[in-house]
């Protein structure tokens, strides 16, 4: 599909958990010379990151065709019309706001549960601010039990000055703390600039509050900002994030802000 010139869009159908497996054979000298828009999350964030990695083309962590582009009865607009700002405009994103409701019912597909009705949405309370601040770097991250797929490789990212964004598609809080250990362990927390954190996906209340605690320990020798239960990851609807677009954070006036456009003209 990169070496079709009449492809100009590539959107993952879903995720899973072996996109790990194509690394050996990717030809990313094609893909660099025939840049176009490529976008997916959960396990996409394994070949999201390793193109832009690779090859500096911007990839998007957004909607996949199966659980985002049909949903039913249509696309949250939410969705849409960012994908649509991030990938149909060669201007910067802008500010970003909180989506007013979510959810993150699971209607079973194999069941045709998802086609008898609508999921359920809940009023949406707001990002949850665990340390205000100020940062800006480009955006590099994804699915956190991804990226872990990354770790060793020469698709492994640089961190430095970056706005590190991540989900869960449900790991328990107690996982998550482990692996955002590592994080520290690798020297990962001293060089970015900034965290901000997906929606945890079918968590309880009690779970999101030690998740926050658990985000809010494994940073808090650090002073750069951190946002969480950010509309982006298992949860929907989602805001679409470009990859390596420089972004910023900033309690005291845009919250979250997208600066550069992720797509030129032509």
């Amino acid at each position: 599909m990169f070496a079709d010139s009449t492809v100009q869009a590539i959107i993952s159908a879903i995720g899973g958990d072996h996109s790990c497996h194509l690394l050996p054979y990717i030809d990313f000298e094609l893909i660099g010379r025939n840049p176009k828009i490529f976008v997916g999350s959960s396990d996409i964030t394994v070949l999201n990151v390793a193109i832009w990695k690779k090859t500096g083309l911007t990839t998007f962590n957004g909607p996949a065709l199966l659980p985002d582009f049909a949903e039913w009865p249509r696309m949250f607009n939410y969705t849409k019309e960012s994908f649509l700002r991030a990938v149909g405009q060669a201007t910067p994103i802008g500010v970003v706001a909180p989506s007013t409701e979510f959810t993150d019912e699971y209607l079973d597909w194999g069941r045709g549960l998802d086609r008898e009705r609508a999921r359920i949405l809940r009023p949406n309370p707001g990002w949850t601010w665990l340390r205000e601040g100020r940062g800006e770097g480009p955006l590099i991250g994804g699915c956190l039990e991804s990226l872990q797929h990354l770790r060793g490789t020469p698709y492994w990212p640089k961190w430095d000055g970056a706005v590190f964004f991540f989900e869960s598609s449900g790991e328990p809080p107690e996982t998550l703390d482990a692996i955002l250990m590592d994080y520290e362990n690798m020297g990962v927390w001293e060089e970015v600039s900034g965290v901000i954190a997906g929606r945890p996906y079918r968590y309880t209340d009690e779970q999101t509050r030690r998740f926050h605690d658990v985000l809010s320990e494994r940073t808090r020798k650090y002073r750069f900002p951190v946002i969480a239960d950010m509309d982006f990851g298992h949860t929907a609807p989602q805001f679409t994030i470009p990859i390596g677009s420089r972004a910023r954070i900033d309690s005291a006036s845009c919250g979250f802000e997208i600066l550069e456009a992720a797509v030129r003209e032509g």
